[in-house]
């Protein structure tokens, strides 16, 4: 019979070699765990996250959906991914916008029953099953090994440029697409410093695919967007106390923990969703000075009062029509200005529609 006994020298040796085992086995695993998992980061000190916080007042009625959401990201350089399953020419109808970039866009968005998610340097603005999906796919864990493009690239493409072209300018290479991707025509689109894996994905998302990246750029394997899971992001602790229990409220069974300077969080889509809304809902207003801060209206016709009632919501300040002044304001008035003065374009309408504009503290009166 063989003896399980062993001498205290022999078992101590045993002991340190199992111990040496086991901490190897556990460092083998954190690596490849940490080689594995994937997530986003959104912080108060990115450039991104600066610029859909930038101050934003703005009359944006009676303007193609489009046009609205590329004529506000182009001001602060912001790159856009829009849905092409919303109609791009519909008209909005929204008033005044939010105070920032972030609450004019989200106002927009909603108005087509979208939704906003900036990730990887770039808003995605659609439906929500279609962000949710997209989301997912961008934030999919990916081997961190040497085939695994991690460039950080600019795009660009012409208005009426086909997917594939759009794909080949992405990826630096020529993939034969033509099969994967249908025939369409996309407007003029620019994208500035994206990883390149982000940009790839946002082209094959229009058209609800993904890509496997452990295997590009030699190769491009495509394959259907997969139903929505839990996503993993960080945020910076200065938005913690926004996030946390935001998230929580619309995710109870959300994983939640600090760590650092970070609140990590693991989360479905609509929860990390809310939580974006909260961020910027919670940021303090900055309304523009009616006689100092000028504005540049594109032609805008409607009636007296729609205008007005924009225009005083811009000035951050409520819109009272005496029972007395309703009729004039329904005449139809054509607003446009350059440089004027939120002042000088309330009384513009005013004077077209024969009423009278007096400012209040809080609420600006329209008599006759």
């Amino acid at each position: 019979m063989r003896s399980i006994l062993s001498s205290p020298l022999r078992q101590l040796s045993q002991i340190a070699s199992w111990s040496k085992l086991v901490s190897s086995t556990a460092l083998l695993f954190v690596i490849l765990l940490s080689r594995f998992c994937s997530g986003d980061e959104f912080s108060t000190a990115s450039p991104f996250y600066q610029k859909l916080a930038t101050p934003m007042n703005s009359v944006i009625d009676g303007k193609p959906f489009r046009a609205a959401i590329s004529g506000i990201a182009e001001q602060v350089g912001l790159n856009v991914w829009l849905d092409r399953s919303v109609d791009p020419t519909a008209v909005i109808s929204v008033g005044s916008s939010g105070s920032t970039v972030y609450g004019a866009l989200s106002q927009i968005a909603a108005s087509r029953d979208c939704v906003l998610m900036p990730i990887s340097n770039v808003l995605l603005v659609g439906r929500p099953e279609r962000i949710a999906k997209l989301t997912a796919a961008i934030l999919m864990p990916r081997p961190m090994s040497a085939s695994v493009s991690t460039a950080v690239i600019d795009v660009t493409w012409d208005d009426l440029t086909t997917p594939t072209t759009a794909l080949n300018r992405s990826t630096g290479k020529s993939f034969d697409s033509s099969r994967t991707l249908p025939h369409d025509l996309w407007p003029k689109t620019e994208w500035r410093q994206i990883e390149q894996n982000v940009a790839v994905a946002l082209i094959l998302g229009q058209f609800n695919l993904q890509f496997d990246q452990s295997l590009f750029p030699k190769r491009l394997v495509t394959s259907s967007l997969q139903p929505t899971r839990p996503l993993k992001r960080r945020y910076s602790s200065e938005l913690a106390k926004v996030v946390r229990p935001t998230i929580s409220k619309n995710d109870p069974t959300a994983r939640i923990r600090v760590s650092g300077n970070w609140l990590e969080t693991t989360a479905t889509f609509s929860a990390h969703a809310a939580a974006n809304e909260a961020i910027f809902a919670a940021l303090k207003p900055t309304l523009p000075d009616p006689d100092k801060d000028t504005f540049t209206l594109k032609q805008m016709r409607t009636t007296a009062g729609n205008a007005l009632q924009q225009l005083c919501g811009v000035a951050g300040r409520r819109c009272e029509i005496a029972p007395d002044a309703r009729k004039a304001c329904e005449r139809t008035v054509t607003v446009e200005g350059k440089d004027a003065t939120l002042r000088e374009l309330i009384e513009l309408v005013a004077n077209q529609a024969g009423v009278k504009a007096t400012w209040r503290d809080d609420v600006i009166f329209i008599s006759p």
